[in-house]
């Protein structure tokens, strides 16, 4: 796991210059953008940008399959000063994660997830959108009306965590927004994606039980759902409250 402290005022200018800001979008690309910029292949992902609260400043964590040598090695030798200095390299800090994490424990987690699904346009395989799931289910169901938003964000996190080797004993939402996205196209110009008003963004968090640490340790190291590589997915872990 890596931390950096970054200047966020030094980020947004950079982005402003780079045009990779967009009204309407979230700041996901930047923070990608900079990282990768920073340390290239051994950039860390998932991610995440821990905002602001109260007067403790905004910062990043994210897992990378690298060292705190390699990484600061790779930022002298490659990174631009304007990026080093808005990220502020030299604040990284890096502790080694568990090797392994035992079957039948019970952990606390925080996730920051978007809650989606894929469909196809018009039938059309070729082209399709992102929609929320729980819009999904209710356009989907006959008995869409006895559904509630908490009941389907659950079944869509304990599906991706059966698949990751854990189980969800409970889940709560810290925060629900709705957020566009911004990347980059085909023509490799900045874009806002999405529908008006963006999809879910959302802020879980809860208590799980590792069932089988293998896949335990990927889910970790690969991230849940989508936009993995810009601020999503990231699952961070805390003991079990008293």
């Amino acid at each position: 796991m890596v931390r950096l402290d970054p200047d966020v005022g030094r980020a947004m200018a950079w982005g402003v210059r780079e045009k990779l800001l967009k009204p309407g979008g979230d700041d996901g690309y930047l923070w990608h953008a900079l990282l990768a910029a920073a340390f290239g292949d051994l950039a860390p992902k998932p991610f995440r940008l821990v905002e602001q609260n109260g007067h403790r400043p905004a910062y990043l964590l994210g897992y990378a399959n690298a060292t705190e040598d390699e990484l600061r090695r790779r930022a002298a030798e490659f990174c631009d000063p304007t990026i080093a200095c808005a990220l502020r390299v030299s604040s990284l800090a890096v502790k080694r994660m568990p090797d392994s994490f035992i079957a039948g424990r019970r952990l606390w987690f925080e996730l920051r997830v978007r809650p989606v699904v894929r469909q196809t346009r018009n039938g059309d395989r070729r082209r399709k959108r992102e929609i929320d799931v729980f819009l999904h289910q209710t356009r989907a169901r006959p008995d869409a009306r006895k559904l509630s938003r908490d009941a389907v964000y659950t079944a869509w996190l304990a599906s991706h965590f059966v698949k990751g080797g854990a189980a969800l004993d409970m889940i709560r939402i810290v925060w629900l927004r709705r957020s566009a996205i911004t990347r980059r196209g085909r023509a490799r110009t900045v874009q806002v994606h999405g529908e008006k008003g963006g999809g879910p963004d959302a802020c879980f968090e809860g208590a799980l039980t590792v069932t089988d640490p293998n896949a335990f340790e990927a889910m970790l190291a690969r991230g849940v759902g989508r936009h993995r590589a810009f601020g999503f997915g990231m699952l961070l872990l805390k003991p079990m409250p008293q």
